[in-house]
């Protein structure tokens, strides 16, 4: 993964799946199960895809990463990391054979790009996609390429390029032998200190991430210190403007879940000390 410029701006957007699943891109790990990429492992002999599909055919859902963590614990494979490999490389060319052209001009995502492409010099992007969405649909409200380049961040690297990353988080309970499933874990990992931005930031936008435990580690402190109350400590991420979109019910509970992890249970104040909106996407 490339370094990048951290340049601290008033209005930082983070992006996950949910961006590109509702610019009607194939994106979920559902999608890429049930793919011929997904497919091909499987007859293959693959134990790890093999595994991955069971578990989808009972939930007709998977989380990935988090099935990773469960098969570190309860298998003994010799050739987990050899298939973990091959399991990357699928996805990666999955998602390099993703046809632009489907998304969606009315969609909320697309139309949230087209309101921060207004005023370009004072937002940054957080996207958390392996895909080309986010930087085709800037180039299509013609936002120039320095902008881009200056304003967008892949925090988890390009299909386009072969340098995601795709795995755990630090804390995850793996066996010691597993280590390569952290996302820390490729020569080409570079941390980022998203901090700065967050501190600068006075509002940020959540739109399909789901702050979900593997992810964690990059939203800890931001959450944590927006609990904070701005006469007693001093300013840091307080008082700022936070707007989150989720799927229907079930995805407001389950981002609320999230928030009560990453703000060790301190829910009303966060709610208290910022401005805090929630927003179905179906209704945006």
């Amino acid at each position: 993964m490339e370094k990048v410029q951290i340049t601290p701006k008033d209005t930082c957007i983070v992006i996950g799946n949910g961006f590109d699943i509702n610019l009607g891109l194939p994106t979920s790990y559902a999608d890429f199960v049930k793919s011929t990429h997904f497919d091909d492992m499987v007859k293959r002999g693959n134990e790890l895809a093999k595994h991955l599909k069971s578990k989808f055919e009972l939930q007709n859902w998977i989380d990935i990463e988090n099935e990773l963590k469960s098969y570190s614990l309860k298998k003994s494979d010799g050739s987990f990391k050899f298939n973990y490999e091959l399991l990357t490389f699928a996805l990666i060319n999955y998602l390099e054979k993703l046809d632009y052209s489907l998304m969606k001009r009315t969609s909320a995502a697309y139309r949230l790009i087209e309101s921060i492409s207004e005023s370009c010099d004072r937002f940054n992007i957080l996207d958390f996609n392996y895909t080309k969405s986010i930087e085709i649909l800037l180039r299509n409200n013609f936002v120039d390429e320095d902008t881009i380049r200056n304003s967008l961040i892949k925090v988890h690297g390009e299909a386009a390029k072969n340098d995601i990353i795709f795995g755990v988080e630090d804390s995850a309970p793996i066996k010691p032998e597993h280590v390569f499933l952290r996302k820390a874990y490729p020569r080409h990992y570079k941390a980022l200190n998203l901090r700065a931005i967050f501190e600068k930031s006075k509002r940020i936008i959540f739109f399909g991430h789901s702050l979900g435990e593997t992810d964690h580690t990059y939203f800890h402190n931001l959450f944590r210190d927006s609990c904070q109350d701005g006469n007693n400590y001093s300013q840091r991420t307080v008082n700022k403007s936070f707007d989150f979109t989720y799927y229907k019910e079930d995805g407001y509970h389950k981002l609320m879940q999230q928030i009560d992890a990453l703000t060790s249970n301190n829910l009303t104040a966060f709610k208290q000390f910022n401005k805090v909106l929630f927003k179905d996407v179906e209704q945006l």
